[in-house]
């Protein structure tokens, strides 16, 4: 069923148990019992039209309650983890080919219509709004306008997402949008109060307990609480001796109650403290250990990648290191509890990158060697670190400096010109000059450009700056000839 937002947050007040009168739902909502009763009565007819069952109990006197009859039934609309995760992975694909642009004719090769393409589209723009990336669109290509910075946080939490949604798909969690969002809510509010990322699985564990508890409250079931002894001296100076720990699972609570308008027995802030407490222990016992280790290996792809002596030696190397580390370092986690993620963009990474991932395999085949860890790096997180290699290499070309140059500088450059603008957006083309004119600005061509484009086959005498020869129109074999030059720069 589908509900307004006012009517979605009617029914959230609502439990399968006890009556909450029309007095307190005005109060609460900020509304007049009239209006009660009406919303009521709206939700209870669009009930008896789907279930046969009016969803919506009253009772004079009493109030309202939810029917149990809907206790096991999807009153609301359902997330779709699947659906969820394929959204995901197209914005990742955004995110990873940063700044490079998508041709929309990548969702013609998923087999959905335009109106699917257009709500697909809208979707990923609300999602990375939220991120401070701006999608943009035109009736050819997609691509994303961000700060370095914001595309690696959205990274970062989409790629959590995605194995927060794979994981709760596989223990059989089915939850609500309206629930989802609350959750979502309830981990960052944490997340912002200690001042750190709950990282993949740690996220999972709170996100079950909230939900669970949630669903018991909403139906009633916690009566198990009553037969629990109080706490213990020992349960209760630990709280005591964690005051800011306390304080947050306090606040969760709270939260909670104002969002099922009920009140939760009192053992549930020690309950919601010791998941936190579990997580700061757990993360702290590893911490020390994974980042060591996560230093080793992410320092290793690179040097064995590039072939390098020194990590240093790599041009903008922090960049492609704190992006690596990011991954490597909850990766960790993951393969000491015996986790491994899925990667639906598996197959097109290898299509795409094989050079790249078959490099990176090798490399991960050494390294799975000398873990310790039962679970290994598998092909799926093979696929998402060739991801950030091969983001690094179409940033380092981004910021390449472009001289093109022609037996008189105006004609045939300028049709080259247009060419490479079209195939090569990221390329900075600086200028466009004769070869008497490149003679003549030597000095200025060795100081403001990487990489030279000629029409001309007569040498060129700058021999510090890759020179490659080419054809005005820009054939199939100068675009292969330029991807490889690229990615050697």
């Amino acid at each position: 069923m589908i509900f307004s937002s006012n009517e979605n947050l009617f029914i959230n007040m609502l439990n399968y148990k006890e009556y909450l009168s029309a007095k307190k739902l005005a109060e609460t909502l900020f509304v007049s019992t009239k209006t009660i009763y009406r919303v009521a009565k709206k939700i209870n007819e669009l009930s008896q039209i789907e279930f046969k069952q009016p969803l919506i109990i009253s009772e004079p006197g009493k109030g309202y309650k939810l029917n149990t009859y809907f206790i096991n039934r999807n009153i609301h609309s359902m997330v779709d983890f699947k659906e969820e995760n394929e959204l995901n992975e197209l914005v990742l694909n955004l995110l990873f080919k940063h700044p490079t642009k998508i041709s929309r004719k990548y969702f013609k090769q998923q087999y959905i219509s335009e109106s699917t393409e257009e709500r697909q589209i809208k979707k990923i723009h609300e999602k990375l709004h939220e991120f401070g990336v701006k999608l943009e669109a035109n009736k050819d290509f997609l691509w994303l306008n961000g700060d370095e910075i914001q595309i690696r946080k959205a990274v970062n939490d989409i790629f959590s997402d995605l194995n927060k949604l794979n994981s709760l798909g596989e223990i059989g969690i089915e939850i609500n949008a309206i629930d989802k969002h609350f959750i979502d809510s309830q981990i960052v509010l944490i997340e912002d109060i200690v001042g750190e990322y709950i990282n993949y699985p740690y996220d999972i564990t709170l996100y079950t307990h909230i939900y669970m508890l949630i669903k018991r409250y909403r139906e009633g079931e916690v009566e198990y609480l009553e037969q629990q002894e109080p706490l213990e001296a020992d349960e209760q100076q630990l709280m005591e001796n964690n005051p800011a720990i306390t304080t947050i699972s306090e606040k969760i609570v709270k939260n909670i109650e104002s969002y099922l308008n009920t009140t939760l027995n009192s053992l549930e802030n020690y309950f919601v403290f010791q998941n936190l407490y579990s997580i700061n222990i757990q993360k702290r016992e590893s911490s020390n250990v994974d980042k060591r280790l996560a230093e080793e290996i992410t320092t290793a792809l690179i040097t064995q990648f590039f072939s390098l002596s020194n990590i240093t030696l790599l041009p903008a190397s922090r960049s492609l290191y704190e992006d690596l580390y990011q991954h490597i370092l909850p990766m960790l986690s993951r393969l000491r509890l015996g986790i491994e993620v899925e990667n639906n963009l598996l197959n097109e990474v290898i299509l795409e990158y094989r050079v790249t991932f078959m490099k990176l395999k090798m490399i991960v085949e050494k390294i799975n060697q000398e873990l310790v860890f039962d679970t290994k790096i598998n092909e799926a997180e093979i696929g998402y670190i060739t991801l950030y290699f091969e983001k690094y290499q179409v940033n380092r070309t981004n910021n390449k400096n472009l001289l093109l140059v022609c037996s008189t500088g105006v004609g045939t450059s300028e049709l080259l010109k247009v060419r490479v603008q079209q195939n090569f957006p990221n390329l900075n083309i600086v200028a466009t000059m004769s070869q008497r004119q490149l003679k003549n600005n030597q000095e200025f061509v060795k100081e403001n450009i990487d990489l030279i484009f000629s029409t001309l086959k007569v040498p060129i005498q700058i021999t510090s700056i890759p020179t490659l020869t080419i054809s005005p129109l820009l054939n199939g074999q100068d675009i292969q000839k330029i991807n490889y030059t690229l990615k050697e720069l």
